[in-house]
Parts: structure tokens; sequence; C-alpha cells
């Protein structure tokens, strides 16, 4: 495949040319300096709790926003996106758990991590007085903030960046510069909003995570409670999550910015390890990490391990009314994983009770 034009003509010739024959073509150039008000601003959200249990994002705070503290002399941040959108089922399986859509093949860490890092690898050889690190969602830097700097997009009211060609579809990954590259702008000068008055992505919100435009709780996000958090699932907030087992798009899926998506050209992004939907049932049988890892490897689903996807599929399982599904979760319920077994044991109650 051949990339189209890069999203920003402006972008440096030979730094555009490397980034396209990697098929990427949203690209975004930004200084490397330091942002000291929304620092403060990351402090007070983290001050407050809502980062919930991720705690490198407590450690990482005097990180966030000091690019030169990951790489020293750093002059320039050169960001790239890659689309990820996938249509959905028409018909989703029965008894079966929805999955987000970036994780529905092989996990993006590795698809544009290589890409940056074979980048970065040429960019040093063609330039050895200089220095390029490449991250992809790994790093202590703030990228959305640096990315909307760059151009690449700007955020949303459900916190995420939000782009002219992709919508909020594309996930991002950047390369640390000592040697400078001019800052890029957007083609028509303009990096968009929100539709005014809009609160679609707050409104669609189950679980109330979105406290207001441009905040975001955390601890109450599907997206951390399957995939972040470790521990028993308040009570409350189980309902709430429906279907879903890893992630969560419905603030993306009801957002008018995103109804020109198209979907992506990445092979491995459309070959499914995990797919659209997972078959609970098949879930609730895995017994042993390394049962989960042949099923799951190559796929950001390893990111939940055995115990959260099992916990998940148990609440998904009761919330869907699997009663079908009643012997696998009664087994769960003795599970030595006593977090598998806290929310197998619910899921029975609520089964029997349905039942």
């Amino acid at each position: 495949m051949i990339a189209r034009k890069a999203w920003f003509p402006s972008v440096d010739p030979e730094l555009s040319g490397l980034l396209q024959a990697e098929d990427l073509a949203l690209i975004g150039c930004c200084d490397a300096s330091d942002s000291p008000e929304q620092e403060e601003e990351y402090r007070r959200w983290v001050a407050a709790g809502h980062h919930g249990e991720m705690d490198y994002l407590a450690r990482h705070a005097d990180l966030k926003f000091r690019p030169q503290e990951l790489l020293p002399a750093c002059r320039s941040i050169v960001f790239v996106g890659i689309n990820y959108y996938q249509k959905p089922p028409h018909s989703p399986p029965p008894s079966s758990g929805r999955v987000a859509r970036y994780a529905w093949g092989r996990d993006y860490h590795k698809e544009l991590g290589n890409r940056l890092r074979r980048v970065a690898r040429t960019l040093g050889e063609r330039h050895p007085d200089d220095r390029f690190r490449a991250w992809t969602d790994a790093t202590p830097l703030a990228e959305r903030s640096y990315a909307e700097r760059a151009g690449v997009g700007f955020t949303g009211r459900h916190t995420l960046l939000i782009n002219g060609e992709f919508g909020s579809w594309f996930v991002i990954g950047e390369i640390l510069s000592t040697r400078r590259y001019p800052p890029s702008e957007p083609p028509d000068g303009r990096h968009g909003a929100c539709p005014t008055n809009c609160s679609r992505c707050i409104d669609v919100c189950p679980t109330g995570a979105l406290t207001a435009p441009f905040r975001i709780d955390a601890r109450r996000c599907i997206s951390y409670l399957t995939i972040e958090y470790d521990g028993v699932i308040p009570e409350e907030l189980r309902p709430a999550m429906g279907d879903w087992v890893f992630g969560c798009d419905l603030c993306q899926e009801v957002c008018p910015l995103n109804v020109r998506a198209r979907v992506t050209e990445v092979e491995n992004f459309t070959r499914p390890i995990a797919g659209s939907h997972l078959d609970l049932g098949e879930v609730l049988r895995i017994r042993t990490h390394d049962e989960f890892v042949a099923r799951f490897a190559g796929s950001p689903l390893m990111r939940a391990k055995r115990r959260r996807l099992l916990r998940n599929a148990s609440i998904a399982a009761a919330n869907t009314g699997a009663v079908e599904l009643l012997p696998e979760l009664e087994a769960l319920s003795s599970d030595s994983d006593k977090i598998i077994a806290i929310h197998a044991r619910w899921a029975v109650e609520r089964l029997r009770q349905r039942r």
C-alpha cells in the first residue's frame, strides 16, 4: 500500500518520506518545551484520585511535561497516528462479550512501535550527531497534550484526540529528537473543536465516568475497569458495564465527528486475534495462564491477563442473562484466584435470580 499525502505537507520532507514509507500519513511536529500550566492541571487531576490505581501516572508526574528528562537535549517531538477503525458485526454472536475496536487484531504497540523504531534507526544513521527515541503509548510523556500541540488532532469532550480525517479512531506514537524539526500546522490552519453544545459522549457513558466536558474520572471508566484495574469491581458499577469484556467504545460510537470513519488499511489490525466479540463460554473455561497466552498472544488482551478477563467475562455473562453459562461460573466460584471467584459467585447469584 502507498500512503496518502501527509496530513501536514509542511513537515520536513526527509522525515515525511520515511514515515510515509511506513504507511504513516498522519504526521505532526512540535517543539519539546515544558508546559507548566498543563502540568499543574495534571497534578490536580492526580491529587483528586481520578487516576484510580494507575500509580504510574502519579509516579511519572515530574516527567509528563518535561521531554528533556526522557531524552536529554530533546528539541522536537514527531507524532504519528494510525487508523484502527473497523465496522462492528450486524448481529453479535450469542453469549458473547464486546471488545474495543483497537484490540480486535494485533497489538498496536507492536504494529506502530516497530514502524517508528525503524524510522528512528534510519534517522540515527543519517544524522549520527543527533539522537532519536521512539515510543508508542509506553512513555511518561503527556502524549495527548503534545500531539495536540503538534496539530495531529484536538481533545474532544470525551478526552480523546480527534482528527479531521480519522475522527477519534486512531492511536499515536512519537519520536523524540535532539534534531530540530519545524513545528507543523494543519493544512487549513485550524485544529478543530467539538460541535457547540454537543454532549453525546457524556450522556452515553453508563457509569458516569465523564463528569464534565474534558473531565474523566478513570475510576468509573469501563476501559479502566476492564483493562487497568486489577481488583474487585464495585457492585454498583457492574450492571452498567453491560457486555464489555475489554475496553469500551461507547463515547466514540456516538461522536458526530466520527461519521466519516473508514475501515483501516492495516492488515494486522483486520486479522482478528480477539475479534469484535469473545465467546464468553470459551473465556470462562480458560484454566491456566498458558491457555490464556495460547489464545491471545499478540493481542492487546494480553494486558488483562487471565484474572481480569475472566472477571470481566463473569460480569458480562450476568449482564447478558447467559444462564447457559451457569456451570462454568459455578466452577469458577471456587477458583484459586479470589478475584475471579468473587465475581463468578456474583454472576451465579444474578443469573439464578433471573432464571
